[in-house]
């Protein structure tokens, strides 16, 4: 199978050199300095206690996905309606696309754009980050869960999933296959409302706010006030699943949340898909998730100053 790693940031160009360094043909489809270092010097990729120079194929051109067999989707959030339509008209017939987004529209959201195509969607549970242009480092857990969002017109998805599966276990990669996907997305969703936000306003590991008293209180509440609005919308979830997530975060690496790492980088953040949605949607519904919606409120505030301080370190 030949692969496209599509938006390939820190997450992408982890599961993408895994991939290649375990034989797998992979194209990268990336922009910017990120894109310039890769074509010159190659990847460099930095994982746990080893280290990789890897040359690579990448480009700006969307059309370097056109024979490609899957199609990973490894943006974030903000950037995904743009980068479903810069890939419109060249997605082959037959291939299968994956979303690897935070939150639980991305799905949907590659499905309006692509109507015609199998998605696949998946969790990537990892800490990785953008060292520098090149250089991506792989810090913490990064096992990946993936299931059949829906079939398409052409192709046999459940196979590509199969193979895709076993693909990421010979690349040295955990990865299972789950037939609830909607309860996959939602649980990571928990961890996220929970996490990201918090790192992000407080400038510290999510196993560090799930060790303080304090800040795993707050933690625990946002995760609740999620975890009653995915049982509402009909989504199953364990009782405990809140309680879960923070025992397993106090156990966990350092994990820089993408969060915490976009503030610092004056970029987006993508609070909408993750605390404002929750906040947002419960509304709708009749609900109040009052942590969710301080915790986006927060961010939001901070989002802007920070990029105001990044446009005027640039300027």
């Amino acid at each position: 199978m030949k692969l496209a790693v599509a938006g390939a940031g820190a997450v992408g160009c982890h599961y993408g050199s895994m991939l290649q360094q375990a034989g797998c043909e992979v194209v990268f489809l990336a922009r910017g300095a990120h894109l310039a270092a890769m074509r010159q010097f190659g990847l460099r990729h930095s994982s746990l206690d080893r280290e990789e120079m890897l040359r690579v194929q990448a480009s700006d051109d969307p059309a370097m996905v056109s024979d490609c067999d899957l199609i990973l989707l490894t943006c974030k959030t903000t950037g995904l309606e743009a980068l479903c339509r810069q890939l419109a008209g060249h997605v082959p017939a037959g291939a299968t696309l994956v979303t690897l987004q935070n939150g639980v529209q991305a799905p949907d959201m590659v499905s309006d754009h692509f109507p015609d195509h199998a998605i696949l969607a998946g969790s990537a549970f990892i800490g990785a980050r953008l060292e520098a242009p090149g250089h991506v480092v792989h810090s913490a857990a990064g096992h990946i869960r993936l299931g059949l969002w829906r079939q398409g017109g052409a192709g046999d998805a459940e196979s590509d999933l199969n193979q895709l599966l076993d693909l990421f276990s010979a690349a040295g990669v955990d990865a299972k296959g789950v037939r609830d996907v909607r309860q996959l997305l939602w649980n990571k969703m928990l961890w996220n409302c929970g996490f990201n936000a918090i790192t992000a306003l407080a400038r510290c590991y999510a196993r560090d706010v799930a060790g303080n008293a304090e800040t795993a209180e707050m933690a625990l509440a946002a995760m609740q006030e999620t975890a009653r609005l995915a049982v509402e919308l009909g989504v199953t979830l364990p009782q405990d699943a809140a309680e879960k997530q923070l025992e397993v975060t106090r156990r966990v690496g350092l994990v820089k949340t993408s969060m915490w790492q976009d503030i610092e980088q004056g970029r987006a953040t993508e609070i909408d898909a993750l605390n404002g949605y929750v906040a947002d949607v419960a509304k709708e519904c009749g609900r109040e998730a009052p942590v969710n919606r301080m915790l986006a409120a927060l961010v939001r505030v901070l989002e802007r100053r920070s990029g105001n301080e990044k446009h005027d370190d640039a300027t």
